[in-house]
């Protein structure tokens, strides 16, 4: 690689733009107040990545630094931007400038929406980074190809920059693994197709539910075991390959066994009831309150189970 830094203007072209001392040391301003010292990690997302295969442009940059040619990283994230079918820019999708830094360190790329903040003549930040809701990602690369920080300033990382323009997946940790959990059991892609041809498959979702919310850990074999015990499969765990008769080829993405994590069970399941205009009772699981029968309507009163051990709070401010 050529160029230490470079910046491209991408639009439905790539320009690259000329660069003199005085934008190149707003952009370093940019760059620390994004991933530098000066850097809010509280105002934007940051994942630990991996690469998704061997068609990774990182892949390609760290075989070869030398004689990378660092416009492929503009054309890449172009590509990405644009659909498959048609080949036209994204209408969700706003233009930007790829800002590319290299040090003796790591490769730095990042994309900065078009927006008031920066001017876009000189690149000096003209507004408070940070207030806006979603116009800069970054990718750090540190020549480890299992561990890229991506970062997005919108709350999840967008799919066109970490797999479409980057060729990355997000490192499986409990937050992936319980997050996919999930998503797999509402949409019933947990299960092979046997379980769900079941008579019986609401309650299978039902229960498993239940099983994630009652557990610290999710265990594939415990799972089948819970369901076995109540009754609504009937999978020997004691032949070969007794997981394949219970879960999906899609199941297998997820690891084994890993701990729950209680704060994606929270953003999934979190939820709130008003009962008047004074009153909202708010709860982390919803649906929990719900499946314990925690909560119930009987005529017009709402009734709460409290748990043991909130009881003698609750008698406090409400009396015996």
């Amino acid at each position: 690689m050529k160029k230490k830094i470079a910046v491209y203007d991408i639009t439905n072209l790539i320009t690259e733009i000329e660069l003199n001392s005085e934008k190149i040391f707003n952009i370093a301003t940019i760059f620390n107040k994004i991933v530098g010292e000066s850097a809010d990690s509280r105002s934007h997302s940051a994942i630990a990545a991996e690469i998704k295969d061997d068609n990774s442009i990182l892949k390609a940059y760290s075989e070869d630094k030398e004689n990378f040619e660092i416009k492929a990283f503009a054309e890449k994230l172009l590509s990405a931007e644009c659909s498959e079918s048609d080949g036209k820019r994204k209408t969700n999708l706003r233009e930007g400038y790829l800002f590319i830094r290299e040090t003796e360190k790591d490769l730095t790329l990042l994309k900065l929406e078009k927006t008031s903040v920066a001017n876009k003549e000189t690149f000096e930040v003209e507004g408070q980074l940070g207030t806006d809701k979603s116009y800069y990602k970054v990718c750090v690369f540190s020549d480890e190809l299992t561990n890229v920080v991506v970062i997005d300033k919108s709350r999840k990382v967008a799919n066109y920059w970490l797999d479409g323009f980057l060729g990355l997946q997000e490192v499986r940790n409990k937050k992936v693994n319980t997050n996919d959990l999930v998503d797999l059991i509402a949409s019933k892609e947990l299960f092979s197709a046997e379980i769900r041809s079941q008579e019986n498959i609401d309650e299978i979702v039902r229960e498993s539910k239940i099983y994630i919310f009652d557990n610290n850990t999710f265990d594939k074999s415990s799972l089948i075991d819970y369901l076995n015990e109540n009754e609504l499969i009937n999978i020997s765990t004691h032949e070969d390959n007794f997981e394949l008769k219970f879960y999906s080829a899609k199941a297998s993405e997820l690891d084994y066994s890993f701990e729950i994590d209680d704060k994606v069970l929270k953003e999934h399941f979190k939820g709130e009831i008003r009962i008047s205009k004074e009153t909202v009772i708010r709860t982390d699981n919803f649906e929990k309150l719900i499946l314990d029968g925690t909560v119930s309507l009987v005529n017009d009163e709402v009734r709460l189970i409290v748990a043991p051990d909130c009881l003698d709070e609750v008698k406090q401010k409400l009396g015996d």
